[in-house]
């Protein structure tokens, strides 16, 4: 079976699965295919030339299963654990951007720009402020380049993920504003519907659930768990170090309200094809998490 997937640290229990063995445990091989973001392999899960995706929950998502393709969200990943933020909404220094009332009118650059996870961030953000997405431009400018965005004054702000938005405050390019709400997750586990109904659905999820459980509390930091994410990611394991953990949740069971919120949140900002929500029954299918050991 083949694994769409973004090599940040959010996907971490996929890469700890896979080192432990626990994939080939469950007499599962798995081909992982990198890709630039979960939206672009929507339509391959559909269509069956990927079996599982690992990536943000975007307005794409829900415009694809309003449209009728068979995919369904089973599980998340990363949540943003309290304390220093991982995930947030960063000011540019050069534009002396110090609070988020500055924004109105201003440009926030976003991977995936408008529609995408980031976007439903920067929008939780702005609420803060009495802001909306219509008071403000999105534009899409992807994680690695975000820096350099905020240094020129390109954008007022940007929504920066790890290791991305530590790498800005320590090169005094921002400051970080607003952080993402601890608890929630906002990228996470979509099965094509083909694979949903194979014996492999529930033991690919089991072996996943059993990476997240080696994340847990101090795991998430032991050296041997940072070479693995380091490895799979490409960091270097000073920046993991110098990190926020990620917090997985033990069995990755799928956060329906939060992407109800979502949902509300891209209709508002008009980026959906529809205009009444779905019901969370058409997006989310929790028996994989249920069922985890």
């Amino acid at each position: 079976m083949t694994v769409a997937y973004v090599p940040l640290p959010l996907f971490a229990p996929l890469f700890v699965a896979e080192a432990h063995g626990y994939f080939a445990a469950e007499h599962i091989k798995v081909n992982l295919q990198v890709v630039a973001n979960g939206q672009s392999a929507i339509t391959l899960a559909a269509t069956n030339r990927v079996q599982v995706v690992l990536g943000g929950f975007s307005a794409g998502l829900f415009n694809a299963i309003h449209q009728g393709l068979d995919v369904r969200v089973v599980g998340s990943m990363a949540e943003e654990a309290p304390g220093a933020a991982a995930n947030g909404l960063v000011g540019s220094a050069a534009a002396h951007i110090t609070s988020l009332s500055q924004l109105a009118g201003q440009r926030i650059a976003v991977a995936g720009g408008q529609g995408s996870a980031g976007a439903y961030l920067t929008a939780l953000a702005l609420e803060k402020a009495h802001l909306s997405l219509a008071r403000v431009t999105l534009v899409n400018v992807n994680f690695p380049e975000q820096g350099a965005a905020l240094a020129n004054g390109g954008v007022a702000a940007a929504y920066m993920a790890t290791p991305f938005l530590q790498a800005a405050v320590a090169q005094h390019q921002g400051t970080v504003l607003a952080g993402a709400p601890v608890g929630i997750a906002v990228t996470g586990i979509i099965y094509g519907g083909s694979f949903i109904h194979t014996s492999a659905a529930q033991r690919f999820f089991d072996a996943l659930a059993k990476g997240a459980q080696d994340l847990q509390g101090s795991a998430a930091t032991s050296a041997a768990n940072l070479a693995i994410i380091a490895k799979a990611t490409g960091e270097s394991l000073s920046l993991l170090r110098s990190e926020p953990p990620n917090v997985f949740s033990p069995t990755l069971a799928p956060q329906s309200s939060v992407l109800s919120s979502m949902q509300s949140v891209y209709l508002g900002a008009g980026n959906l094809d529809y205009h009444t929500p779905m019901p969370m029954s058409q997006v989310v299918d929790a028996q994989f998490a249920n069922q985890a050991p």
